[in-house]
């Protein structure tokens, strides 16, 4: 696979890649705008909904088109793209102010899991006590601690017959498996399903195809492919050191596009890396799978 990159984004850190086939359009989010984005591949424009967050986490269309659901701030929300009004879903974490909402994705039963990281991390003033949390929320706003005390949690799958889903545990540098059970959410684990320690390192977000091969993107330059044994069945070059989340797309759901960061570069050091902090483009011999969407009831999430 060789990627293209196909928007020049230039942002400090693009994540969330998520297609949308009604629309024939990727969305995807810059985290230290705050912004989430609607691009269009056949036109190259790239649409711009702004928030009133400083950071945003991710963003997940709607199965009602129009709306997106969001993590930014302190609270999960739908927003109507149209007329910007935004509803309240749930705010799970309520005395951490010291965090922000990080990855996001909602399962086959409308199930939302949500992680959050220090708001410090990644930076000088980052202790290794400032800990996050993972959430499951239910489709009626309630929510509980899946696992508590994490540093940093990203990209999150499920197999295809749903009885496990797949983590990447940033800090600890591991990709880890949940036992899943549709009607009651993460019902064991984590444990670790493969240790990058020492060998790729960094992962970030990830993805799965239609034959449970999951795709990993490491800050490392690299794209890992994991068979559904979690073998390692392909490592690919990434055109830029940060590749940050992968998502499938397309007519054949064989396009495949990254994201990437440009974060804490300098002038000279961006320059070296063109393209960084955009979208790249490969295609895969594997279709892939989408994301799930929120179902959103106007009258009460």
């Amino acid at each position: 696979m060789e990627f293209k990159l196909v928007l020049e984004a230039n942002a400090v850190i693009a994540e969330t890649p998520i297609w949308d086939p009604r629309e024939g359009k990727l969305y995807w989010t810059s985290l230290f705008d705050g912004d989430a984005h609607r691009f269009d591949p056949v036109t190259k424009r790239d649409e711009l909904f702004k928030t009133a967050e400083k950071l945003i986490g991710s963003a997940v269309p709607c199965e009602e088109q129009g709306y997106l659901l969001i993590a930014a701030g302190d609270e999960l929300y739908v927003r109507d793209l149209v007329t910007d009004v935004r509803y309240f879903v749930a705010k799970p974490e309520t005395n951490r102010s010291t965090n922000r909402f990080n990855d996001m994705r909602v399962d086959a039963r409308g199930r939302i899991l949500v992680s959050t990281v220090s708001k410090a991390y990644a930076t000088p003033d980052f202790k290794p006590s400032m800990r996050g949390a993972f959430y499951a929320v239910e489709p009626n706003g309630s929510s509980r601690v899946v696992e508590d005390g994490i540093i940093q949690y990203n990209g999150i799958v499920w197999n295809a017959d749903n009885t496990r889903m797949f983590v990447a545990d940033t800090a600890g540098e591991k990709l880890l498996v949940f036992s899943y059970d549709l009607d009651k959410g993460p019902v064991g684990g984590p444990e670790t399903a493969v240790d990058f320690r020492g060998g790729f390192s960094t992962p970030d977000g990830l993805s799965i195809d239609s034959e449970d091969n999951i795709y990993v993107c490491h800050w490392s330059g690299h794209v890992t492919v994991w068979d559904k044994n979690l073998n390692l069945a392909r490592d690919i070059a990434f055109p830029v050191p940060y590749a940050c989340c992968g998502g499938f797309a397309g007519e054949d759901m064989r396009d495949f596009y990254v994201t990437s960061a440009r974060y804490g570069y300098t002038e000279e050091e961006a320059k070296k890396h063109p393209g960084a902090g955009g979208i790249f483009l490969g295609r895969s011999e594997i279709p892939g799978t989408l994301d799930h969407f929120y179902h959103f009831n106007k009258e009460g999430v």
